[in-house]
């Protein structure tokens, strides 16, 4: 389990790294599709309009990475609870796991709620 997770957080990384990182060129011109076009015109980073787009896709691929998470973490708690065949403690663990991951989801959509508030720009 611990490997399937390590291996999950590992691919998240990856991945979001791949859609985050940008090539510098010498004429300063913004040559992916991946990133916002404000975040390559020099006027709208004046303004901060390209922090605030990146914010957003950031939140925007942590709230999609959570939620997905969460929906995994659901389905094998539930996978777990039903293969636990009357064990007491089978099923105190299944439970227990369920309560965790209830927590940790409703912690970041806490705090989720907390950034769009302090920074109304972000979606």
């Amino acid at each position: 389990m611990k490997k399937i997770l390590l291996a999950l957080v590992l691919a998240v990384t990856v991945v979001s790294g791949v859609l985050v990182a940008r090539p510098v060129f010498a004429d300063n011109k913004c040559t992916t599709n991946i990133l916002p076009d404000s975040l390559c015109d020099a006027d709208a980073a004046k303004e901060g309009k390209g922090v605030k787009e990146m914010l957003n896709m950031i939140v925007g691929i942590m709230m999609a990475g959570v939620g997905v998470l969460g929906v995994l973490g659901v389905t094998i708690v539930g996978i777990q609870y039903l293969t636990a065949s009357g064990s007491e403690e089978k099923t105190r663990k299944a439970k227990r796991r369920l309560f965790e991951i209830v927590i940790g989801v409703a912690a970041f959509l806490l705090i989720g709620a907390l950034i769009r508030f302090l920074m109304p720009g972000v979606q």
